[in-house]
């Protein structure tokens, strides 16, 4: 009987020992592997997989954009020897008063921001748009943390303007990662006068603890480094982790949209805190209504001097 029970203690100890690496191996590789690709990947791999098959490169067509009865100019931008950006640009009917770069939201394409391109061009805008890295028309199969798509837009700004010649004032637009990208650009990019941040990150912490409540991922040890870990070795970017330490001040007019109920957090108060001083940066509530955000926006750009100053 004894050397029975010792077999099944056996057993038991090699079934508990399986059972524990089954787990580790399932929160440690098999699920951030997948929430890897779902938080940060294309939402439309396979369609885009199939017709990569077939087609060198997706079709820049715009026919929503035609159908909302604009003329848009499709053109595509190298942006950076392996990501090719599928852009528009946008020219009002009289004589422009300036410029609008606009970067679409997560897991959206620039479709998704026709209704405020159709604003900014009735306004007098010239509006440029693209579909991000990873979205739409663009190649790529992974976002780029804001990062990427950071020097996206500043590859686009130098490529308008040896195009066409940017008018300024010159504004750039995003909305989620394509707000962290404009503040970002913001930081480097001279030409830009004034950015609208609609619900950016502001680090990747933050970023990642958003696409944890989006995804509703369960949590485990050490769960934003090993999911970032992941992307890095499923993109192969070299992307840096960004912290509140990270956080700079507002180099040039910045208007910041945020949930009323991320407005306390500590990312929010931090970009708050640093550009108190130089009084460059206006924190608004995200309205709900669209029209709204709108209006906001356009009474924000609007009143920014023809000619910014150099600040």
């Amino acid at each position: 009987m004894a050397r029975i029970s010792n077999q099944t203690k056996e057993i038991i100890n090699i079934i508990l020992f399986f059972l524990m690496v089954g787990i580790l191996v399932t929160f440690y590789w098999i699920y951030p592997l997948s929430l890897a690709k779902t938080g940060m990947g294309r939402n439309d791999l396979k369609e885009y997989s199939d017709m990569l098959d077939t087609l060198s490169e997706l079709p820049n067509e715009a026919l929503l954009w035609e159908e909302a009865g604009l003329k848009p100019d499709t053109f595509r931008v190298d942006a950076d020897g392996l990501t090719t950006l599928a852009c528009l640009r946008l020219q009002p009917e009289d004589s422009a008063i300036g410029t609008v770069f606009l970067l679409h939201n997560d897991n959206q394409n620039r479709d998704s921001i026709l209704w405020l391109a159709s604003a900014l061009v009735q306004n007098g805008y010239i509006v440029l748009a693209c579909d991000q890295r990873a979205s739409g028309r663009s190649s790529g199969q992974y976002r780029g943390g804001g990062q990427y798509e950071s020097s996206d837009l500043d590859e686009l700004i130098a490529n308008i303007d040896l195009r066409y010649r940017i008018q300024r004032p010159l504004f750039a637009v995003g909305f989620g990662t394509g707000a962290d990208a404009v503040i970002l650009s913001s930081q480097k990019e001279s030409r830009l006068d004034a950015i609208v941040a609609i619900e950016p990150y502001l680090t990747s912490t933050r970023l990642l603890n958003k696409l944890k409540e989006q995804h509703e991922m369960i949590w485990f040890p050490f769960f934003r480094s090993v999911v970032w870990w992941w992307y890095e070795m499923r993109s192969s970017y070299a992307v840096e982790y960004r912290e509140i330490s990270d956080i700079v001040s507002a180099e040039i007019p910045t208007l910041l949209f945020v949930p009323e109920e991320d407005l306390e957090d500590e990312e929010v108060r931090q970009i708050l805190t640093i550009s108190k001083e130089a009084e460059r940066l206006m924190i608004k509530k995200t309205p709900t209504d669209r029209k709204k955000l709108e209006q906001m926006l356009l009474d924000f750009i609007n009143n920014q001097p023809a000619e910014s100053p150099t600040l």
